[in-house]
């Protein structure tokens, strides 16, 4: 992570640089694991970094699952955060690009309520067909599903349509606003949002200082205003919105004030550096 940057043309750009754990998927864990919800974990990690990733995983109360990758190296990304708090990210996939069903085991489901997907999963084939698979058990087991877009590059790579038919199982999306523009064709982020509401029976469109908007299938979209906070880095906004936003439905929160919950834990993300919350926690609570 290069804090402050100030990448202007120069030949050399002062930074504050620090290397962090994160991952769109493990941040989502982590922080949804601060909120007091049980959750465990499935990534593929190389064996450089592997050992490292773990630890920090379970010293935040995520209970790691974790395939060792031999021949390519953990994930990697730079992160490039202006003194607004916005970033940029260079992505490196390494092993993470390469998960796939081989990777799957059935016993991830044992007393599951919830199974949450990072879009990124779905953006190679060995992914998207451990995506399918991972879906089809947990509708076999009763289990709800959400799926978070993650990127609105890859996605348009990937495709729309594509994107829509691989996740029609899901019961819930929770895209942030370019992803939901582009996914449902329209300029407009209500309308985007009950589009997808439409398709998925519910959609929660994540959109930064300006809060969120909730759409049910056959209701009215329903802002949600943001929590006030103080933006630092806002690197892990959505991934700590979403795991607010679960950990809160999953509790038995009304749709509403699940998304308001997501709301602060994204207001909570954004005041500190880095996609995660600090270690410890409460533990207990549902399985995600």
């Amino acid at each position: 992570m290069l804090h402050d940057a100030r990448p202007d043309g120069v030949t050399d750009a002062p930074a504050d640089i620090e290397v962090r754990p994160g991952g769109s998927g493990a941040n989502t864990a982590a922080w949804a694991a601060s909120l007091g919800t049980e959750v465990r974990m499935l990534a593929r990690v190389g064996i450089d970094s592997g050992a490292w990733h773990r630890a920090h995983l379970a010293r935040s109360g995520v209970r790691p699952c974790l395939r060792l990758d031999h021949e390519r190296p953990t994930a990697t990304i730079v992160v490039m955060v202006d003194p607004t708090g916005e970033r940029t990210m260079l992505t490196d996939r390494g092993a993470g690009g390469f998960i796939g069903p081989g990777d799957w085991d059935d016993g991830l489901l044992d007393d599951v309520a919830h199974v949450h997907v990072s879009g990124y999963t779905l953006f190679t084939d060995s992914g998207a067909e451990l995506v399918r698979l991972a879906m089809a058990r947990a509708r076999r087991h009763g289990v709800t599903i959400s799926v978070d877009p993650a990127s609105t590059g890859f996605l348009a790579r990937f495709g729309v349509r594509r994107f829509l038919d691989a996740t029609a199982e899901a019961d819930v999306l929770l895209p942030n606003r370019d992803e939901a523009l582009l996914l449902a064709g329209t300029p407009d982020p209500a309308a985007a949002a009950a589009y997808l509401g439409g398709r998925y029976g519910l959609a929660v469109v994540k959109l930064g200082a300006d809060g969120a908007i909730l759409a049910r299938d056959g209701d009215e979209p329903l802002p949600v205003p943001a929590a006030r906070s103080q933006v630092v880095d806002s690197t892990g906004a959505g991934d700590a919105f979403a795991a607010g936003f679960l950990a809160a439905r999953l509790g038995g929160a009304s749709d509403r004030d699940a998304v308001a919950a997501g709301c602060r834990t994204g207001g909570r993300a954004v005041s500190r550096i880095g996609g995660r919350p600090a270690p410890g926690g409460p533990a207990g609570a549902p399985r995600h």
